[in-house]
């Protein structure tokens, strides 16, 4: 799991062997986090989910689970769930799931989409995403 939160950690991440479209993706987005309305780039933190990642890993990181929505506890595939994230998009090999918190904060999750990266986890992209 890839935790990036600041500018150094955004630099670093695109220095390292990443899969060529999560690299792409990374590059894309750093630089939308700075507009003429402002600069986001210190209120926006991106987690990447991979093979070998666990739900416990994303809760550690985050303080909760992408697949239990965070006002009534339904679980993803349970009665009553919600979507409760802001988008969720298929970037074909790659989904990113966005939460924003207030008017600034926001968390990007990058979700690989290959077999043993939390199955669960990829099928709510699957049937969520855009």
């Amino acid at each position: 799991m890839l935790k990036i939160y600041d500018r150094a950690a955004m630099a670093r991440a695109l220095t390292l062997d990443l899969d060529p479209r999560l690299h792409a993706l990374l590059e894309s987005r750093f630089p939308s986090l700075v507009t003429a309305d402002g600069d986001l780039t210190d209120w926006t933190e991106f987690l990447i989910v991979e093979y070998g990642d666990a739900e416990s890993d994303v809760v550690r990181e985050l303080g909760f689970s992408p697949l239990v929505e965070p006002l009534d506890g339904a679980r993803f595939g349970s009665a009553g769930f919600q979507p409760f994230w802001d988008d969720l998009i298929d970037h074909d090999g790659w989904f990113e799931l966005t939460l924003s918190f207030g008017s600034t904060f926001a968390y990007i999750l990058y979700i690989e989409d290959a077999a043993g990266v939390m199955p669960e986890l990829r099928s709510m992209c699957r049937q969520y995403a855009r």
